[in-house]
């Protein structure tokens, strides 16, 4: 029997709207930071031998950010509409504050401020790793290569910090 007051599950338009927006915004920052003077103020600094082109570091990003769209829309086609709430609040903070990386590091210019967020971008994936698990193991899973990525990015941005002081 149906339950005539139980809402529909999200359908393609939200997963639309997630990624349009989250890999959107990535689009938009890896434009500012090829035609500004970001780009040029990085590939001042020395990095190690290991440190991935920037084209690539940005498309990775841009993979990334759909990944957490599709872990998003996952979590709101959950069964568990208790859990859906904090998962995805986790899931758009956490997005949050790998877009800010980007300010922290190009904009300002400042190799350490990279660094701390990094940090925090890494710390904060943790708990968001467990809402998401807790409202969809499909959600969970999508967010593990940005998880993987950041503690990459953890070892490349201490490395250029170090070269770089």
């Amino acid at each position: 029997m149906a339950h005539i007051f139980r809402k529909p599950r999200p359908q393609a338009g939200r997963l639309f709207l997630y990624l349009v927006v989250f890999v959107g915004v990535a689009i938009g920052l890896n434009a500012w930071i090829f035609s500004s003077g970001a780009a040029a103020w990085s590939d001042s600094l020395a990095e190690p031998a290991w440190a991935p082109p920037g084209a690539a570091v940005g498309a990775v990003w841009t993979g990334l950010f759909a990944l957490m769209a599709v872990s998003a829309f996952l979590v709101d086609r959950s069964d568990a509409p208790g859990r859906r709430f904090a998962a995805r609040a986790g899931v758009i903070v956490w997005w949050l504050l790998c877009v800010s990386w980007t300010w922290f590091y190009f904009g300002l210019q400042t190799v350490a401020n990279g660094f701390y967020v990094t940090v925090a971008a890494f710390v904060l994936g943790l708990p968001v790793l467990v809402l998401a698990l807790r409202a969809s193991r499909a959600a969970a899973i999508a967010l593990l290569p940005l998880q993987a990525w950041l503690g990459f990015a953890l070892a490349l941005s201490w490395t250029v910090w170090r070269l770089n002081v």
